[in-house]
């Protein structure tokens, strides 16, 4: 794509920009990259790439662009969290091989809700902002509508999430026993807007990791819906229950945006093989667990197909009665938790999916930790980062 953009003459604009090689790394901090990356973060997004030569701001030419060290690279991530205000999360850095010897490096800047972003210039901070092939600072009523957009963007974005929430649960019905209850939603301004190309294989993935981070244990929300049988909703697809009004049934949704919803009545589950089951108001600790194990998993199997950035998550408890948490194999009392208030609050994160699933499971488990907390438990029992091999078969 590089030598096709130097032999068409292709020109700088509000999403690219051409540099012709990578500033000493110990110069990276210092240097105007900084500026671009806060400029294109406050302009809906764009792509940095060194490695080209330029004419009239448009590529002239091939040229090496240096050699980008595991060092550089958390250098360049660094300063995206220290140098610029608010941080910038999310820039990826891409380093790509050449047969020519030209070694070329792309900077991916997402789109920002957190805009205006600040950087710190001649003893003063200004918000750096791409317009077109150059850069200038915001003006003073630029740099209020830009708040104005952050604080409004922030609004409907809470709002829309805990729609997902309100709908999922609702279609487990927590009426009659304790529903499990998962939302999650790209912080992007400008999400993607493509449907998923297979709902049944974006499902499939997260349910294998699900079951690798669990230890191998068929046991969560994703082994209780109906992959294979998705139907079209508001704004993307409803998996429904393999076993309507059964004890487990579960629930997900995967919108086009991004989002996904996920609910599985938690209450009543099994208590051991001899068959006996729990209150409709209890629920197994390990159930925790495994739902916030398959959220987590469903988010990144999603972002995964097409990056979105961080993720907001919100996990609770719906319930006509105080639910009760329950050491699977304890005999009450001693295994009985509850929250102090009788009430169990719903629990929030903002998750970075682009990590790879070995280390994403961290997510999961400061998911489960914060719900666990709650009602006295220190940590998840079936949720761990000392992880077996990565399965050889999976493709992603």
């Amino acid at each position: 794509m590089i030598d096709d953009a130097v032999a068409q003459g292709i020109g700088e604009n509000d999403e690219l920009d051409w540099k012709t090689a990578l500033p000493p790394e110990k110069e990276f901090r210092e240097s105007d990259i900084v500026k671009d990356i806060a400029a294109f973060a406050n302009a809906g997004g764009g792509i940095i790439v060194f490695g080209v030569s330029e004419t009239n701001k448009a590529a002239g030419g091939r040229h090496d662009a240096g050699e980008l060290t595991e060092g550089y690279e958390r250098t360049i991530r660094r300063v995206t969290m220290a140098a610029i205000t608010p941080p910038v999360f999310g820039v990826e850095v891409v380093a790509i091989p050449s047969t020519t010897g030209a070694r070329a490096v792309a900077l991916l800047i997402p789109a920002s809700p957190d805009g205006p972003h600040l950087v710190y210039r001649n003893d003063q901070f200004g918000a750096p902002l791409r317009t077109g092939a150059d850069t200038h600072w915001m003006k003073e009523r630029e740099l209020e509508a830009a708040y104005r957009s952050r604080f409004e963007g922030a609004r409907r974005g809470e709002e829309a999430l805990h729609q997902i929430y309100d709908d999922i649960a609702a279609a487990a019905d927590p009426s009659d026993r304790a529903v499990l209850v998962g939302a999650a939603r790209p912080r992007s301004r400008r999400p993607r807007s493509e449907p998923l190309e297979s709902v049944a294989s974006t499902v499939d993935r997260a349910q294998l990791v699900t079951r690798w981070w669990l230890g191998g244990l068929k046991y969560s929300p994703l082994e209780d819906v109906e992959m294979y049988q998705a139907r079209p909703t508001l704004g993307g697809q409803y998996l429904p229950p393999k076993s309507p009004n059964d004890y487990r049934e579960a629930h997900a949704v995967l919108l086009d945006d991004g989002s996904v919803g996920l609910s599985w009545r938690a209450g009543g589950h099994e208590r051991d093989k001899s068959g006996r089951h729990h209150e409709p108001h209890q629920i197994p600790t390990l159930a925790v667990d495994a739902f916030a194990a398959a959220l987590v998993a469903l988010i990144h199997a999603v972002a995964g197909e097409s990056p979105a950035g961080d993720y907001d998550v919100i996990l609770g408890v719906e319930a006509a009665m105080p639910p009760e948490f329950h050491d699977r194999n304890a005999a009450p009392p001693s295994g009985v938790h509850r929250s102090l208030s009788g009430r169990f609050r719903p629990v929030r994160v903002t998750v970075d999916p682009s990590v790879n699933d070995t280390q994403f499971i961290s997510a999961a488990i400061d998911v489960a930790t914060l719900a666990l907390n709650q009602v006295g438990i220190k940590k998840p029992t079936n949720l761990d980062t000392m992880l077996p091999p990565r399965p050889a078969n999976w493709t992603w």
